[in-house]
């Protein structure tokens, strides 16, 4: 049994054609894997914390081998929350909608926090390694 996580970044939920795209593929899904876990992460009602200066503070303290403050350590027990979540996954659906020739600011802001060294990648060499090693993603997008 794997998990899949369905990551949803648009705000206009019925009128959205990245989620009808989702959708339609998630309920194939759910056929073929019957017992499969889908969890749904709709970051338009998810609260993210800032990224607020305890955030970054308590970033470059990992960094730089520091101990955090109490509010950086506040901060980053938050952080490490929303990359559990990503990790708890074995597989990712990320419904991806064009906004304003980008990406929605929610799923980018939580691209920001699950990114992170020693978490979810590690600097090896002249490259970068991922961490999340043998988890598959997909976006689901309607093209106009």
């Amino acid at each position: 049994m794997a998990k899949l996580l369905y990551i949803e970044s648009s705000p206009r939920k019925k009128r959205s054609a990245s989620i009808a795209v989702s959708n339609a593929f998630l309920e194939e899904y759910r056929k073929a894997h019957p017992k499969d876990e889908v969890a749904v992460l709709d970051l338009w009602k998810k609260e993210l914390p800032p990224f607020d200066g305890d955030i970054i503070d308590s970033k470059y303290a990992i960094l730089h081998g520091q101990s955090f403050t109490p509010p950086q350590k506040k901060a980053w027990e938050a952080v490490e929350r929303i990359i559990a979540e990503f990790k708890s996954a074995d597989k990712y659906v990320i419904s991806l909608p064009m906004w304003n020739f980008g990406i929605p600011s929610s799923l980018k802001a939580w691209i920001d926090y699950v990114v992170r060294a020693g978490k979810t990648f590690n600097y090896a060499g002249a490259g970068v390694e991922g961490l999340a090693k043998g988890k598959k993603a997909m976006p689901a997008c309607k093209a106009l």
